[in-house]
């Protein structure tokens, strides 16, 4: 497999792949804080087959139920907490699925300006014999549906941030520079239980992008699975070290060393084209909506232009 898939002669912007944003207030620090009031949302399951959001704000019923669905289960206490969207939206921070312990506990949520000020703690348990997916969801009155929200916590929520800030800075930095650049990652297999040394095994891509109207035109990319090792810090993660598939003669044999048995797994996701187009639109859509832009296509060059997700 050809790491470049995209390199054309072509006048290039010059500029800085767009990392991810970090959220800190700096323009309201004079402002008083006043503590918002929120229930927590029980009895609701992420769905395996949807991207984990970037953003925890939701506020459409249809979004939410596109994410979410209902763990009912027995007693007055098992019926999933009603929403109502007309007059409430919802918070929801999601964590990869794992097989240790894991609760996401809501802290406080503070107003402040025209943002909001979520703080909330993970707290990790022992290993367990079966794995769950690590869900928070809180709703709040609509009057604040406006504000923009910062996570506030000691350490990052996952992996993705640290994976994404290697993918733009180490990989996406040696290809031909676009406006934007966007990482995506297909997970294979995560291996926690030694915190200095986080495994990851995945299929992982970089796309860098230029708008040109209301499309974001691909300038370069690749595709770079392999095994990420990261570091988990008490500010975050870090990663270490990144073990790579070789191209050409090389690529079969050393996918299957480093991949080994979850090799059939990487194989099954790597062939899914239908899968990862989907994918990658989504992500596309996240970014342009975090980032502000005004896009709702994307273009490879020489092929058709897409639509971005939903």
């Amino acid at each position: 497999m050809k790491k470049i898939l995209f390199a054309f002669a072509a006048l290039i912007i010059m500029a800085a792949c767009g990392n991810k944003q970090t959220a800190t207030p700096s323009s309201e620090d004079n402002v008083e804080n006043s503590e918002v009031a929120f229930e927590v949302a029980k009895n609701y399951f992420f769905k395996n087959d949807q991207v984990i959001p970037e953003y925890p704000k939701i506020v459409s019923e249809e979004e939410f139920n596109k994410l979410f669905g209902m763990a009912t289960t027995m007693g007055e206490d098992g019926k999933p907490t009603a929403i109502d969207f007309t007059k409430q939206f919802v918070l929801a921070i999601v964590l990869p699925v794992t097989d240790f312990a894991t609760e996401i506990n809501p802290v406080k949520v503070e107003e402040k300006g025209d943002s909001l000020l979520y703080t909330y703690e993970i707290k990790a348990g022992e290993k367990q014999s079966f794995s769950i997916q690590p869900v928070s969801i809180i709703v709040l009155d609509r009057k604040y549906e406006n504000k923009r929200v910062v996570l506030l916590n000691e350490r990052e929520t996952n992996y993705f941030p640290a994976i994404d800030r290697y993918l733009v800075d180490s990989i996406g930095s040696q290809y031909a520079k676009g406006e934007h650049c966007v990482p995506i990652h297909s997970i294979v297999r995560v291996d926690e239980r030694n915190a200095e040394d986080i495994l990851v095994w995945g299929d992982f891509w970089v796309f860098n992008y230029n708008q040109v109207g209301d499309t974001l035109k691909c300038v370069s990319g690749g595709s770079h699975p392999g095994l990420l090792h990261i570091r988990q810090t008490e500010k975050g993660f870090e990663v270490t070290a990144f073990d790579q598939v070789e191209d050409g003669s090389r690529y079969l044999p050393t996918a299957k060393k480093i991949f080994g048995d979850k090799f059939n797994a990487f194989k099954t996701i790597s062939s899914d084209e239908k899968n990862r187009e989907r994918l990658r639109a989504e992500v596309l859509a996240t970014y342009a909506k975090k980032n502000g832009l005004a896009v709702t296509l994307y273009q490879d060059y020489g092929w058709p232009a897409k639509k971005l997700g939903d």
